[in-house]
């Protein structure tokens, strides 16, 4: 399973969560079944007029992720989440290895 994190910096697994979720300073990709990040990239779209919700979510869909964690999406991208079956878990407080531990029973393979 895939999880995407939306987070404030890129410093692995002390990258703490961040509190906006379209517009994230980067994009930490976790492999749950590998227990290891494998991508962070910094959020191309933050700084763009409109439509960053949607182009995240697209993002999202293109990197083959089932879960995302981070800051509440907005309506229009968490709709598209739903549609796609991706769980939104709302938490922006912490860091991605504090997160993981704290929702462990959620991102539980198999």
């Amino acid at each position: 399973m895939k999880v995407l994190f939306a987070v404030e910096n890129n410093a692995g697994l002390d990258s703490r969560l961040d509190t906006r979720f379209g517009r994230a300073g980067f994009f930490l990709l976790y492999d749950m079944e590998e227990q290891k990040v494998f991508s962070i990239q910094e959020n191309q779209f933050r700084n763009e007029d409109h439509g960053v919700g949607i182009k995240v979510t697209t993002f999202v869909i293109e990197n083959g992720c089932q879960v995302v964690i981070g800051a509440q999406p907005g309506p229009k991208a968490a709709a598209i989440l739903e549609k796609a079956n991706i769980k939104v878990i709302a938490d922006d407080k912490g860091t991605v290895k504090e997160v993981l531990e704290k929702h462990q029973k959620e991102l539980t393979v198999g």
